[in-house]
């Protein structure tokens, strides 16, 4: 009877852990990983979008990701949508295959689904780089650190 409660606990621990933090955006510093920020996500449809000003053309710029188990139950991040104003110095001038690119008021929006593992971003001050999550106030990632930031999901729902 004993190996049964032991089987049971294992079962029901990771279970616990994942109900104690609920789903999270994990922010760290890429190489040394120190730990900067958690975030609540959506546990069902975890979800963030990067915004910041373009480096050279000073315009707005929003990126969409969801976060998606793959096959081998690991979580990655999925570029779905990015809106932006201007044209040129690195921004989608075009849709590739699978893509649909349209117009949106003074801007473009490119619907897509491209993984983006690890998701890493360089907060450079100029850029005013933050991440928004549903009706959350902003994090602006500069505050956190001048270095490069991983962000992850961790302990939301499998899909």
């Amino acid at each position: 009877m004993a190996w049964r409660r032991t089987a049971l606990v294992a079962c029901v621990l990771p279970l616990a852990a994942t109900a104690a933090f609920g789903c999270e955006l994990v922010l760290s510093e890429h190489r040394s990983e120190r730990a900067l920020t958690r975030l609540p996500l959506d546990p069902v449809r975890p979800a963030a979008q990067i915004a910041f000003t373009h480096s050279v053309l000073g315009t707005p710029v929003v990126d969409y990701y969801e976060w998606r188990v793959d096959g081998a139950g690991r979580w990655r991040a999925h570029m779905v949508q990015e809106h932006y104003e201007g044209d040129g110095y690195g921004l989608p001038n075009a849709a590739g295959p699978g893509e649909r690119l349209v117009r949106d008021g003074e801007g473009w929006r490119l619907y897509l689904d491209r993984i983006v593992h690890p998701l890493v971003v360089l907060p450079l001050p100029s850029q005013f780089m933050r991440v928004v999550i549903g009706d959350h106030p902003a994090v602006l990632l500069g505050g956190l650190s001048d270095k490069s930031i991983d962000m992850r999901a961790e302990n939301c729902l499998p899909q």
